[in-house]
């Protein structure tokens, strides 16, 4: 799909973040010249770029400024516009049927349409994915916007915010009750991916859980590495003997890059640090 070099191109710049927070957004800081967008949520997650996993539920070729897809997760829906000139994106698009899992990455542009936030999600690369993978994801997503909350949960209960720190709390009117709210929900969506874990070991007893996929990826990564590291495509070959999709693996490989267990020595190629 996409991706025939099997290229992760620098994943620690993408941040993880569900559909819910996005949608809450419209705090958009403009670098110089307008150049570079960053968002700030009202969890205080600064994002220029975001990685997502979820269900492709629509593809709209008739937008009256292009293209739009909607990618959902358990919090609600990414709207991700498609640029012109886009050949590749086009081509993938067209082969994809919805709903279908898909991971996407998008960058952030500024948008004057009025109800949209300032700011629009465009896409930049989309492949078709699993649930394993989108579960995954969400696990993490889940895992790192809890820890944000209760970061902001220890400033609001008497902390000392940073300067930036109190301009997206005021902005967003911050309360522990908005906190307690968004983490219920982020906790609800972590709870019905662990009810399907459930029910797939009791049909599978041995089910591939987040933990021992890393340590599964981080073995094969050990036992085959050469001074360059190893190819993401002959690991690809690795995992599946282990009964790892090439969505989870890539997955799994962008989350260990994000947790510095692993580097790209060139494209392509990962090593351990």
């Amino acid at each position: 799909m996409n991706n025939p070099s099997y290229s992760i191109s620098t994943l620690n710049s993408y941040s993880r973040v569900f559909a819910l927070e996005i949608q809450q957004t419209d705090l958009v800081i403009r670098g110089k010249e307008n150049r570079s967008v960053e968002l700030v949520t009202p969890s205080g997650a600064h994002i220029a770029k975001i990685y997502c996993c979820g269900a492709l539920t629509e593809i709209n070729k008739s937008g009256k400024n292009g293209w739009i897809i909607r990618v959902a997760d358990p919090t609600g829906v990414f709207v991700l516009s498609i640029k012109a000139r886009t050949p590749d994106l086009i081509t993938t698009l067209d082969s994809l049927s919805p709903p279908t899992f898909v991971s996407v990455t998008a960058t952030i542009e500024t948008d004057s349409t009025p109800g949209e936030g300032g700011f629009r999600l465009v896409l930049e690369t989309i492949h078709q994915s699993d649930r394993q993978a989108r579960d995954q994801w969400i696990l993490r997503t889940s895992r790192i916007t809890l820890d944000r909350l209760k970061r902001v949960a220890d400033l609001l209960a008497g902390g000392s915010p940073s300067d930036e720190e109190r301009k997206f709390i005021t902005r967003y009117g911050t309360s522990l009750r908005q906190l307690k709210v968004l983490s219920g929900i982020v906790e609800r969506a972590t709870s019905q991916v662990k009810i399907q874990e459930e029910e797939i070991e009791e049909a599978d007893p041995n089910p591939s859980t987040e933990k021992n996929t890393c340590e599964t990826v981080l073995q094969l990564i050990k036992q085959h590495s050469g001074p360059r590291g190893i190819s993401i495509q002959e690991l690809t070959g690795f995992a599946q003997k282990e009964k790892i999709s090439e969505s989870l693996l890539l997955d799994t490989i962008r989350a260990l890059i994000t947790e510095d267990e692993l580097y790209q020595p060139s494209s392509g190629f990962i090593k351990i640090l």
